[in-house]
């Protein structure tokens, strides 16, 4: 990909325990080698399709480390993603000109999240997490 690009991704999750997982926001880890620690989010912004709202948004907020993060509105579940079933997340993400050249190293990721039982009660269990990364290359 070059500088200038808007590239777009897909987040994808899946609930495995027998619970319904209800997440309560999402992010997505970028880093780069070549950037220094508390510069990795210069010349990167993002939009995510917000399931909530049924609109695309800006990113609720960005840690200078690296982090784009993306939280769903309210103080319960919204969002519900039953057992054995797959969750999806949609991202814009654009590398200005001004972004560090080299290879970036994506993580995706559930942000915080609630369980509920089948009957719909909350679970105070701890689900594993088993995430991927995936890389690409910026050039000039």
């Amino acid at each position: 990909m070059h500088r200038g690009t808007t590239i777009g991704v897909t987040m994808s999750y899946i609930e495995k325990s027998r619970d319904v997982l209800a997440p309560a926001g999402f992010a997505l880890s970028l880093w780069n080698f070549s950037a220094p620690g508390f510069k990795q989010m210069r010349g990167i912004s993002a939009t995510w399709w917000n399931p909530v709202h049924h609109r695309w948004e800006k990113a609720s907020y960005y840690e200078s480390n690296g982090l784009i993060g993306l939280t769903l509105p309210g103080y319960s579940p919204t969002v519900k993603v039953a057992s054995g079933k797959v969750g999806h997340v949609y991202l814009h993400v654009t590398f200005s000109k001004s972004a560090y050249t080299g290879t970036w190293h994506f993580e995706p990721m559930v942000g915080g999240y609630w369980l509920l039982t089948p009957k719909g009660t909350y679970d105070s269990n701890y689900l594993g997490d088993s995430r991927s990364q995936y890389t690409s290359v910026l050039r000039p």
